[in-house]
Order: structure tokens, then C-alpha cells, then sequence
């Protein structure tokens, strides 16, 4: 199995207006198992905006969950089930709490959104907490594995570091080809979903993947540094002003 993979964080035009550093984090890339298996493994994090270290938050998020991930596939062989998303997740929240101790802060200080996708040749495993979201196409179908979880009031959303974060975990495990994959933060949640319909748009994502098509796979690293560009282009930034992330995967 072979994976071209593009991934690119911007910093949203009102966080340039404050001087404030972007707080989206991702990490994609293949992991191989003992037994030569590879598994794709696909991570975004979005620091909350009104949290104090929200960026450092979501990097060691990231660092963590592929630490975890990655031990499990070396260890194990196999993609993982829910009692190692839970304990994946019990990780993550652990490394923030002590971090948040060390530096004499809350854990809130280090509140983040968390999205990942484990992904072999016939199985696929996601899950979630917060909002942003993932898209997986097959055969030309492109459908929403979780819907953006935005919480109970306007431009809220749930965080890795609430009290109750595990009951907002949302897992899902499926025997299925995946040929296309996308994991985005909700800077961008508007301009790839229909919230009419609750689907996505595929023309925000099909110009993207036919370039990638194109590519072989040795030239497709000038491309983060032009899905950067293209996430901080003015036909996006007067569409949102939030930080951007977006994951882009192909089979």
C-alpha cells in the first residue's frame, strides 16, 4: 500500500491581527508494524482560542497520540480497537495535565480539539473529540465520519482536556477501502461541508486530490508548501479568519 500525503497548519488572519501564533498542529505519515504492515496515521489538533498555551497544547497532543499509536502498531501488529483509543486518549490527557502542573496552570490552559484516523488496506479507524472534522472518499462518494461536535452554545466546542472529554469521544471502526482522506480544523469546517445537508463539498476537495493524482509520489513534497498558500490565500481568508488545517491523503 502506498500513500501520498499533504498536510499543511496556517494562522488565521485575526490571530496575525494579535500577533498570536498559530494553534493548529497535525502529523501524517505511514507506520509499519514488525510484521511489515503499513498503517497510515493521520492526527489534527486545534488549541483553543481562549486557552492560555492552546498551541502547546495541541503539539504535544499530537506528539503523544503518535507516540501511542505507534507503540500499539510496533507492539501489536493490528490498527487498534476502542480500549486502545481509550487508552491513546488517556495518554494525551495525562501529558497535559502533568505539563499544566510543571508550569503551575490549569489544564485548561492547554485546551485543544484532537481528530485522528488509522487507516491499513481494508480497515480504518477514527476518532474525535471537538469539532473540525474527517472525510473519507470511496468510489467517487465522499462522506463526513463525524459531524463537527460544536458543543452546546454558539462557537463552543468540547476539548480534549474537559472533565468530561470520554463522553464526548466518538469512535468508529470499519472493514473498508478507503481511496481519499481529509482531516481539517474547523477554521475550515464552512468551506468543506454543506451544513444544508450535512454533507461535505467535494469541489473544495476533488481540485486538491486530482492534483495529487497526478503526482508521483517522490514529487508531491512541494506540495505542503503550496496547500499552505493556498490555505492563506484571500479566496480563504475572507471566507474565515480562524487558524487552518488540512490533512489530504490518497491511496
Amino acid at each position: 500500500m502506498t500513500w501520498k500525503v499533504i498536510r499543511a497548519s496556517v494562522v488565521g488572519t485575526s490571530h496575525q491581527g494579535n500577533n498570536t501564533v498559530c494553534q493548529d498542529c497535525c502529523w501524517a505519515d505511514v507506520v509499519e508494524a514488525k510484521s511489515n504492515k503499513k498503517h497510515l496515521v493521520a492526527i489534527v489538533s486545534d488549541g483553543a482560542g481562549s486557552a492560555l498555551k492552546g498551541a502547546e497544547g495541541s503539539e504535544l497532543s499530537c506528539e503523544t497520540l503518535l507516540q501511542a499509536i505507534t507503540k500499539t502498531i510496533e507492539q501489536h501488529g493490528k490498527i487498534g480497537d476502542e480500549a486502545d483509543v481509550i487508552g491513546w486518549i488517556n495518554n494525551v490527557r495525562q501529558a497535559l495535565f502533568s505539563q499544566a502542573e510543571r508550569n503551575q496552570l490549569t489544564a485548561r490552559d492547554y485546551a485543544c480539539t484532537l481528530l485522528c484516523a488509522v487507516v491499513t488496506d481494508d480497515t480504518a479507524l477514527f476518532f474525535q473529540i471537538g469539532d473540525g472534522a474527517m472525510v473519507v472518499a470511496k468510489d467517487n462518494i465522499f462522506g463526513v465520519v463525524f459531524w463537527p461536535d460544536s458543543g452546546e452554545y454558539a462557537n463552543s466546542t468540547y476539548f480534549i482536556t474537559d472533565d468530561a472529554a470520554m463522553n464526548h469521544l466518538r469512535i468508529s471502526k470499519t472493514s473498508t477501502t478507503i481511496k481519499a482522506l481529509a482531516l481539517f480544523s474547523d477554521g475550515l469546517q464552512h468551506l468543506a461541508l454543506s451544513y444544508v445537508t450535512k454533507t461535505p463539498h467535494p469541489p473544495f476537495f476533488e481540485p486538491m486530490f486530482k492534483m495529487m493524482r497526478q503526482r508521483k509520489t517522490s514529487d508531491c513534497d512541494d506540495l505542503d508548501e503550496q496547500l499552505a498558500r493556498f490555505l492563506n490565500s484571500d479566496a480563504i481568508n475572507t471566507r474565515t479568519d480562524d487558524d487552518k488545517t488540512l490533512v489530504l491523503v490518497i491511496r
